[in-house]
């Protein structure tokens, strides 16, 4: 059969391309958040109400999706399809190319890449949480354990995710840290619990406590079963944040923030501060340092947006290759543009 890139269409019949990739587009973000109203719709895309009617209408024409009074959302067709439409909006924003070469030099073959750009527009996180979902669940078996550290992404990736096989344990990834209390490791894992179906068990501590109260917290009976089956987490999903942004965020001292910059630490996750090449730089006392250490086998799950995380994502990987990895366009590409540039320095 002759293949026809999209790059040699789009130069055919570059209007009709364009409105292939648009309506594709819509269909996915409709699947992400939707009941959707045209009115919010029109602006997640950055389209115009009139663009999102006319599409909307030939979409439905079609039976790709339904309206009713709560809005816009896939029909039992557009569900059927969806998978073809994701790996049809890949191949035409250079998605798929994108992912191919981040596989390859990153060595991750559980690789995704979602459109957008976090940084630019959050609503990019609920594809991401998507996408990771989908990775939990190719993995997911009843009476696993799955440990979730907090964060925005990690938040976004609960309040996606769809009811599991069976009965789950969902256990803290970490202590807390920071004002938000929805975004604890804690809240978290409940909310995520909640989502797949399993129960979960919390921790109630903070992060940043030394090690001399981190030792007696830990003899609690609460904290110790929990810690128990953060030894034996099956699935441990985290993510990731630059060294500068968490450093602040733990309220660590100014000398340790000047150390930690010196030093040339650019990632952190899980607690632990590291260089461009994965090496550590620092450790803050937590209860992470528990995880998976009674299962070797432990499958990593690590998920991060936002173009201005390149370093720290390539970092991380560099840090603990994850069994699969979940970023967005803008970071996929950043964290391509510094892989080749490290290619030609060494050149």
């Amino acid at each position: 059969m002759l293949e026809i890139t999209w790059a040699t269409l789009k130069r055919i019949a570059a209007d009709q391309v364009e409105e292939i990739y648009r309506r594709a587009l819509l269909l996915e973000r409709i699947h992400a958040i939707g009941p959707v109203g045209r009115r919010t719709l029109a602006a997640s895309m950055q389209l115009s109400e009139r663009e999102v009617r006319a599409a909307a209408e030939s979409l439905k024409d079609e039976g790709l999706i339904a309206l009713n009074t709560s809005g816009m959302q896939l029909s039992d067709d557009g569900m059927k399809i969806l998978p073809e439409v994701r790996a049809l909006c890949r191949n035409i924003s250079g998605l798929f190319d994108l992912e191919t070469q981040l596989k390859t030099k990153l060595n991750i073959q559980n690789l995704s890449v979602v459109p957008g750009d976090a940084d630019i527009d959050r609503m990019v996180l609920v594809d991401l949480g998507r996408a990771t979902g989908r990775f939990v669940h190719e993995v997911l078996r009843e009476n696993m354990i799955i440990a979730v550290s907090g964060g925005s992404t990690m938040n976004e990736v609960a309040h996606t995710m769809t009811p599991g096989p069976g009965p789950v344990m969902v256990v803290p990834a970490r202590g807390g840290f920071g004002r938000l209390a929805q975004m604890q490791a804690d809240a978290v894992a409940g909310e995520l619990a909640s989502r797949i179906g399993g129960d979960c068990r919390l921790m109630h501590l903070p992060e940043g406590m030394d090690q001399d109260t981190l030792a007696k917290a830990a003899k609690l009976p609460g904290v110790r079963a929990t810690l128990a089956l953060m030894r034996n987490a099956d699935i441990i999903l985290f993510g990731v944040g630059r060294a500068d942004d968490m450093a602040q965020r733990r309220s660590l001292s100014l000398a340790m923030r000047r150390q930690l910059t010196k030093a040339g630490a650019v990632g952190e996750a899980l607690g632990d501060f590291f260089d461009i090449n994965g090496k550590v730089i620092h450790q803050s006392p937590s209860l992470s340092s528990e995880l998976g250490v009674g299962k070797p086998n432990s499958v990593s799950i690590m998920a991060a947006a936002g173009q201005s995380k390149g370093e720290a994502v390539l970092a991380a990987v560099r840090w603990h290759p994850p069994w699969a990895l979940v970023v967005d366009e803008g970071l996929g590409k950043a964290m391509l543009e510094l892989l080749y540039r490290e290619e030609r320095n060494h050149h």
